[in-house]
């Protein structure tokens, strides 16, 4: 198929030579009428020119549009030119060979100018050799004129190989740019979010994905559209800045987050970026929007769940540390005092052994509802965990604080009806104040404890202020915190170790490692009671050492005896990381055990998630990924652990809190949280275990909702190294199959 160029040129040789033909009888008629020319000679050119020249404009209709066409017009061209020269009374027939060389160029085309030299050399020849008209010249003024126009030909055919590669470049460029204004219209049309063009605040074209957004069914309902009509009037006056900004030429690289109207007149929230543009040679404003409507839900959602408690919907432990923490900073640019109320439901186990967990969580959610109903909008109030609360009471005293809690303690006693049952709880209240009674969180929370077990002490249903003198409580406290600082030299510290197992291969993945002490006085103290202490005063530093060179040599031990030993979580504490010979001191038990490092999990306790998510923690747990352990952060959901910082923790594994999965065997609301805990985790490529799975059915549930791993009294309990042995066989039978 010939292009519209190639079809053009053709046409103007054609007809150029037509025009030359014609034009050339009246000048025969007027050389005839001066009897320059014989009529003889007059006939014969009629007589042949004419017929050749219809011959010609036939040829051309039937073949200007191949290349084979061009040739045969050619060298018609200058047959016919050699016959019309030959009747011409002038030695100057290398005019008409320049002539026809020159028209050549029209095709561009370096085979037709070739031979259209060619025939033009040769006619030359011709007329040197045979024409009357020429025989009288001169042998010099031949060859002058031969030279002459032989290189005028020479120079048509380089100037059509130049004009050719000139006309060649321009149309692959043509192409180029034709190519890439299909592939972006193509990325317009195809991009999975909106592509709206404007053009003086009105909408010219938009994207499919554009119209969805929008919930429009043909492009002619927006076309038209004045954008102001889409948008919140609060956001005209941001809109008209930045298409002024735009057409001014300044290139705007933020996005905007906007709320608009669909068609049906819903609002949505959306995300958008614009740059300026040409859309038909007009300028115009190109904008990319995003739907965010969903995505800022979830964002708020689990903000929320980061910062409030699941059940109760108070504020969690993290917020309330937060609160705590800020208000301890203001306080210290000011001269008052301000409360901390630790709340403690009195025989709140009891009321769930006996009615049920799930009545049990009814009660804490009606529990917290009247207690933020009782107190003042200046007060904070939140849940730590189980059926404790704490108060935050600014501007606080002494003085005051018996006038405000005993109404307190009268509203809380109040029967609860649930299910048709009357249920009465009372509550015991522990009160430390700022700054008599601690002048950081930590303290503050640990004197208001133990005041509250005071008031337990004193009869329940009351309030105690904490004192220096606080009874056995504080003595048992004092004599663990010396006790425990020779245990690791006694021997009095051990392990345990619980086993984890891999719910979609049905067999155990690994332990947890769990310190136990064995006082020669108190007996076996729990972890509950003396961990808190370890880190208070420190010596969780040199236990965790303790705990994970153990691991270690634990792991050696069992690899010693021809087993294969499977990954051994270790917590860790805030303490721990604030120590700056953390990382060597895990390269060094690495190094000198010989281990491998991914047999090693350490985990993220509580007081790690609740502590300041500070860039050097952060750093810290980055260059221990990269020594080849895993990371988990323990206990989640219970307030300690917040979502919104799983995005800066290189973290593989999330594990639920045992609160949550107790009662999702007879609780829809805990199996919703449970399996929205899943969903969020695997989204974010996180492996999911979920801790103190007691029975089949919660297993059964667990398995259904696609969880990874499970820990509980159903896996197994706590056992010694010896007792591990057993367990590690069939693994290493597994591991050889």
């Amino acid at each position: 198929m010939a292009t519209s160029y190639e079809q053009f040129s053709s046409k103007l040789l054609t007809y150029t030579l037509m025009f030359l033909i014609l034009s050339s009888l009246p000048i025969y008629v007027t050389v005839l009428s001066l009897e320059l020319i014989t009529f003889q000679v007059f006939t014969r050119f009629v007589s042949s020119v004419i017929p050749l020249g219809l011959v010609l404009y036939f040829v051309y209709r039937q073949s200007y549009k191949t290349l084979k066409g061009k040739l045969i017009i050619s060298a018609y061209s200058f047959l016919l030119c050699s016959i019309v020269m030959w009747f011409i009374p002038t030695p100057n027939s290398g005019i008409v060979v320049f002539l026809f060389a020159l028209l050549s160029l029209i095709y561009l085309d370096r085979y037709v100018t070739l031979l259209a030299s060619g025939y033009g050399i040769v006619v030359l020849i011709i007329h040197q050799l045979f024409n009357p008209y020429t025989l009288e010249m001169d042998l010099l003024s031949r060859v002058v004129q031969f030279t002459l126009f032989a290189m005028c030909c020479i120079t048509c055919v380089s100037v059509c190989i130049i004009g050719r590669r000139i006309i060649a470049h321009a149309q692959r460029s043509e192409k180029k740019a034709l190519d890439n204004e299909n592939r972006y219209r193509q990325i317009f049309e195809l991009s999975p979010e909106a592509n709206i063009v404007q053009i003086d605040n009105k909408i010219v074209h938009m994207n499919r994905s554009g119209l969805t957004m929008l919930g429009a069914q043909h492009l002619d309902e927006l076309i038209g559209v004045d954008v102001f009509d889409l948008a919140l009037p609060e956001y005209h006056d941001l809109i008209r800045a930045k298409a002024a900004d735009l057409i001014a030429g300044k290139t705007i690289l933020d996005y905007t987050e906007l709320r608009i109207y669909k068609v049906n007149g819903e609002v949505i929230e959306v995300e958008t970026n614009s740059i300026s543009t040409l859309f038909n040679n007009r300028p115009a404003i190109l904008s990319n929007f995003r739907n965010i409507s969903e995505t800022k839900s979830a964002r708020e959602t689990i903000n929320y769940m980061a910062y409030h408690d699941q059940l109760t919907d108070l504020p969690n432990r993290y917020q309330f540390i937060t609160k705590l923490e800020a208000e301890l900073r203001y306080a210290v640019h000011r001269p008052a005092s301000f409360a901390l109320l630790f709340l403690d439901m009195d025989r709140f186990k009891s009321i769930n052994d006996t009615f049920g967990h799930p009545l049990g969580d009814r009660l804490l959610k009606n529990f917290a509802k009247r207690l933020q109903g009782s107190l003042e909008p200046s007060s904070f109030a939140a849940r730590l965990a189980g059926d404790e609360f704490v108060i935050l009471l600014p501007n606080s005293n002494a003085e005051t604080l018996g006038i405000l809690i005993e109404p307190l303690l009268e509203r809380l006693s109040e029967p609860f009806i649930l299910k048709g049952q009357e249920i009465s709880v009372t509550t015991s209240i522990g009160i430390a104040i700022y700054p008599k009674d601690g002048q950081d969180a930590d303290t503050l929370l640990i004197h208001a404890d133990a005041a509250m077990y005071a008031a337990k002490r004193q009869g329940r249903n009351n309030y105690a202020f904490y004192s220096t003198e606080m009874n056995e409580v504080n003595l048992r406290k004092m004599m663990l915190e010396q006790d425990l600082r020779k245990a690791l030299q006694q021997g009095e510290l051990h392990l345990v170790y619980q086993g984890k197992k891999d719910l979609s291969a049905d067999r155990l993945s690994g332990f947890e490692a769990l310190l136990r002490w064995t006082h020669p006085k108190f007996g076996a103290v729990s972890p509950a009671e003396f961990i808190p202490l370890a880190e208070e005063t420190g010596l969780i530093v040199p236990i965790g050492e303790w705990v994970i060179r153990q691991v270690c040599d634990q792991i050696n031990s069992w690899k010693q005896a021809g087993l294969s030993p499977l990954p051994v979580s270790v917590n860790l504490s805030v303490r721990q990381f604030k120590q700056d010979n953390l990382i060597e001191m895990l390269k060094t038990i690495l190094l000198s055990t010989g281990i491998e490092p991914r047999l090693i999990d350490l985990e993220i306790t509580e007081s790690v998630a609740s502590s300041n998510f500070e860039a050097p923690l952060i750093d810290k747990l980055h260059v221990m990924k990269a020594l080849g352990v895993s990371i988990s952060i323990d206990d989640f959901g219970t307030g300690y652990s917040s979502l919104s910082y799983l995005r800066l923790f290189p973290v593989d594994t999330l594990k639920m809190d045992k609160c949550f999965i107790r009662n999702i065997d007879h609780n829809q609301d805990d199996l919703a949280i449970v399996t929205a805990i899943i969903g969020m985790a695997h989204s974010l490529k996180l492996q999911v275990l979920a801790e103190g799975v007691e029975n089949e059915t919660q297993l059964a549930l667990l398995k259904e909702q696609r969880c990874d791993g499970a820990q509980g009294y159903l896996i197994g309990y706590p056992v010694g190294a010896s007792e591990v042995e057993p367990l590690l066989a069939p693994a290493h039978a597994f591991s050889n199959s």
